[in-house]
């Protein structure tokens, strides 16, 4: 398969499965030490990323939970945010310029900094007080396993995610083997997909719930910050409050439909789409749903298995096609501005 290094992928989704364990001694660490709120705090795609864990915390506990986008935090403070909150943040590269300022800001208020990053030794990882581990610099789903042990372990130690034990264990168990699987199920429409689309003028992504943050980050971050293709991204609940009047017959459209409590939402933009649209790709996550999980967390790994399919497949073929290089950028770290 195109850019699939089978072997070392394996290795290093097996290291960022044993790292989940460190998380959880964080979670238990702050608990300890107790907290009124918790913050994820970051830019881009980090910022997409956490949109998931804001989402699914409105359906597992009481805990205030929060998301900022930092370089607009720095400016405008949050009257929550406090000595007794704890911060999540992350920069993969341990530099982004936003999170080191951040973090600085944060310092400087007493506020405790829990950080997902590569190396302790960067600004990032030298600034923060417990550092998340993350095993690889490529591949979204490395960023959310490594937040499944802090984030999840404090729900749990709060007693609201009881089934921790278990869905950690079927983590260990299910998920190295099922991530490889997904990679190779969907890599032939992956082709499909890209060599059809790659040089369209104009895509329509539509999604929800546990999966926006999929979808504002595949769009934003790979298309058109990889590809330089024209996107626009709605969620399936505001699509029929003004997207939908884009859409004629032979606009590209893309539908990622979720597994958790939104699906329905996804169902009812599909059969609208079906009807108004012959340009339409549906992809069910269900379809590529990793085996050997409860469905009580099938919703909460699906964003793995879209960023698998979407950032793991779909844009190496887009790449191919269109031969822009996934690491070619016209000003994103080119120049100072």
């Amino acid at each position: 398969m195109l850019k699939f290094d089978e072997s070392k992928y394996k290795n290093d989704l097996i290291a960022q499965v044993e790292a989940v364990d460190e998380g959880k001694k964080i979670a238990d660490e702050i608990t300890k030490q107790g907290y009124d709120n918790i913050f994820f705090v970051g830019v881009g795609g980090t910022y997409a990323m956490m949109m998931n864990f804001v989402t699914l915390a409105k359906e597992y506990t009481n805990i205030p939970v929060y998301l900022e986008q930092a370089g607009e935090l720095i400016l405008t403070d949050n009257p929550k945010l406090t000595k007794n909150s704890i911060v999540i943040t992350g920069s993969k590269s341990g530099d982004t310029k936003e999170i080191v300022e951040i973090e600085k800001w944060l310092k400087d208020k007493g506020i405790r900094i829990a950080a997902m990053v590569l190396s302790k030794d960067s600004p990032v990882g030298e600034l923060c007080d417990w550092r998340i581990p993350l095993q690889t610099f490529k591949g979204v789903e490395f960023e959310y396993l490594s937040m499944y042990g802090i984030f999840y372990g404090l729900l749990a130690d709060n007693g609201d995610f009881p089934k921790f034990s278990e869905f950690h264990e079927q983590i260990k168990e299910n998920m190295v083997d099922g991530i490889i699987k997904v990679q190779k199920d969907f890599d032939s429409r992956a082709e499909e997909i890209a060599a059809k689309y790659y040089n369209t003028d104009y895509q329509l992504w539509i999604g929800g719930g546990e999966l926006w943050g999929e979808i504002y980050l595949y769009t934003m971050c790979i298309l058109e910050e990889m590809q330089w293709l024209k996107t626009k991204a709605v969620t399936s609940a505001e699509f029929f409050h003004g997207t939908l009047e884009l859409v004629e017959k032979d606009t590209p459209v893309f539908l990622i439909k979720g597994v958790g409590k939104y699906r329905s939402l996804d169902e009812r933009a599909e059969k609208f789409l079906k009807k108004e649209n012959n340009n339409l790709t549906v992809i069910d996550i269900n379809d590529y749903m990793i085996s050997g999980f409860d469905d009580d967390f099938k919703a909460i790994i699906s964003p793995i298995i879209s960023t698998i399919v979407l950032n793991g497949r779909l844009s190496k073929h887009l790449e191919e096609h269109s031969g822009h290089d996934l690491d070619i950028r016209r000003y994103y770290r080119q120049f100072e501005y």
